[in-house]
């Protein structure tokens, strides 16, 4: 005769919750696994690929809207300029700064 007992086991849910470090800030939706998504200290949030090209887009245009894409983009830049500094290879520090005068109006 065939064992029919079943074996309880936890749903996969337990295993793959979504904390708030799972969304992205900007647009809302989860963050994938491999998505290189980058933390922003200004909101304490995380930004997928997705929200970043949505941040630099709108902090780069003619006329920004959106102050919260213009704070993180700017906390970002001041990262990259200070990474520049310390590494010579990664981008010249004075260059760094031009781009930044010539999108910061």
């Amino acid at each position: 005769m065939k064992d029919k007992t079943i074996n309880k086991v936890l749903p996969k849910i337990v295993e793959d919750w979504i904390g708030a470090e799972d969304i992205c800030f900007m647009t809302g939706k989860v963050i994938g696994r491999n998505d290189l998504s980058r933390f922003t200290y200004e909101f304490d949030a995380w930004v997928s690929e997705e929200g970043q090209k949505m941040i630099e887009e709108e902090a780069t245009s003619d006329y920004p809207h959106n102050e919260e894409a213009l704070l993180i983009y700017s906390e970002w830049y001041a990262q990259d300029a200070a990474a520049a500094a310390r590494d010579e290879d990664y981008m010249d520090a004075d260059a760094n700064n031009e781009e930044f005068r010539q999108w910061h109006k």
